[in-house]
């Protein structure tokens, strides 16, 4: 036991060793095991060693040695294991394992030299020492690649075998023959890890971090992609390869090639990929962007930017306002997104639509109409509050919008809506009707159109 004066009774753990003597009279510095004995002794998570007495011919001791049976003995142990595994051998109580005693720690062959001996291969911490036991165990033998699989996979052409190659088209595999390799064999793999794989993506050889710039001119702001760019260096295949999560940019010898990433109705975004992304390819179908390359502060001179060819061409305009107003209603009210969405998600958000084109379009075709009351049938124009709460990709927010009201013509006991400004946002409330009511307070409306008598279902 461990009796130290820091260590209770009830807590010590005992200091234990495994170990097999061994006595030889010969000159040539080997001991033989038994491998099985010796697989036994190595992987106990115990200190484990080979003691070895070197005796005379007529039994006198000579010299002690202790093999510790960790590090470089330990993998050793293991090796000759896999080169038995390698060999379809699995009778290792009939094979042997050498060791060169002279390449322990020598002690002198008596009670107090064996007990110093043994005593430094059992340190205090027990616990510390079977965990690096086990780590030695799991991990000796082990240098670089230490899985690999040889893998069938249909090809279709040699576009599509290039495009592979590149890392552009997933591999689906129709047999993969995984292997482990350890101390340089290697071994049919018995794990999980491969199981239900269904396809998987060649990385090429990576250049580094960039920028993708998509520019229209100095008024407005730019398309701005934060990339990680690849060499493939694939016969055929593009130089270079830009990729992000919305985009692939492709240099070829023909010029440049821009590629969205993922179905454009359903592939799913951030808030602030979705605008850069949104925002170059309007550029694009404009036709009067450019493009710039950006590498490690660098920039470089403009590109020829590619002719765009793709779906809702005519659409981008609507969706990419979409997005940089509700992300400047998000900024106005503090709120920072996370969860990201599609395309299909915004064209469901009739009601979203059209509270942002009310709020930040100074030419909005939103129209609210309702009939005289009351309070105000003495009057030709006057201001009413719009306020609701709406919800977005996982954001539920509360706003207040001031409403622009002027007497129709031919219906004299109705008022239409003649424009919008945007007074508050904020988090989503508990008490709507007290947020209305405080707003209308606060800029003197006294008309208030709760969120019960306006219609947005966009029919």
């Amino acid at each position: 036991m461990d009796a130290t004066a820091e260590t209770n009774l009830d807590q010590r753990m005992p200091r234990a060793c495994m170990v097999q003597l061994k006595c030889t009279a010969g000159g040539a510095g080997l001991v033989t095991a038994r491998l099985s004995s010796i697989e036994r002794l190595a992987k106990d998570s115990s200190p484990a060693a080979i003691v070895v007495f070197r005796m005379r011919k007529d039994g006198t001791p000579v010299a002690g040695y202790l093999i510790h049976l960790l590090g470089d003995e330990l993998a050793r142990v293991l090796k000759r294991l896999r080169a038995a595994e390698l060999k379809e051998r699995k009778d290792v109580n009939h094979m042997t394992i050498s060791f060169d005693y002279r390449k322990g720690v020598r002690f002198d062959p008596d009670a107090e030299g064996l007990r110093d001996a043994l005593s430094s291969i059992c340190p205090g911490d027990v616990a510390a020492y079977s965990n690096e036991k086990h780590r030695q165990l799991a991990t000796l033998g082990y240098s670089g690649i230490s899985l690999e699989a040889d893998v069938q996979v249909w090809i279709e052409s040699p576009d599509h075998l290039t495009n592979m190659l590149c890392g552009l088209v997933p591999l689906k595999p129709i047999k993969i023959e995984a292997y482990d390799r350890r101390f340089d064999m290697r071994l049919p793999y018995r794990g999980s890890l491969f199981d239900g794989i269904e396809e998987f993506t060649i990385t090429p050889l990576p250049v580094g971090p960039c920028a993708v710039i998509v520019r229209a001119g100095p008024l407005r702001p730019a398309a701005l992609f934060r990339c990680e760019a690849f060499a493939p260096l694939i016969e055929g295949g593009p130089t270079l390869v830009i990729r992000h999560p919305c985009i692939t940019v492709l240099f070829r010898d023909y010029g440049l090639q821009f590629e969205s990433v993922g179905n454009f109705d359903n592939v799913r975004h951030s808030l602030e990929n979705w605008i850069q992304f949104l925002r170059g390819l309007s550029y694009l179908a404009d036709g009067k962007a450019t493009i710039e390359l950006e590498f490690h502060g660098t920039r470089t001179p403009t590109v020829p930017a590619p002719e765009l060819d793709g779906p809702y061409q005519e659409q981008l305009p609507r969706l990419l306002d979409f997005v940089e107003r509700w992300g400047r209603l998000l900024e106005s009210a503090g709120i920072s997104p996370t969860v990201e969405f599609s395309i299909a998600d915004i064209w469901a958000a009739y009601p979203v639509q059209a509270v942002l084109d009310m709020a930040f379009n100074p030419k909005t075709l939103a129209r609210l109409e309702f009939d005289a009351v009351a309070i105000v049938r003495d009057t030709t124009s006057l201001h009413a509050l719009y306020f609701d709460s709406m919800e977005f990709a996982g954001v539920r927010v509360s706003f207040a919008i001031k409403v622009g009201l002027e007497r129709t013509a031919g219906t004299p006991d109705a008022f239409a809506s003649t424009g919008f400004e945007l007074l508050e946002v904020c988090p989503a409330v508990q008490d709507l009707d007290a947020f209305g009511s405080r707003i209308a307070a606060e800029n003197n409306i006294q008309v208030l159109m709760s969120p019960g008598m306006v219609d947005m279902d966009g029919k």
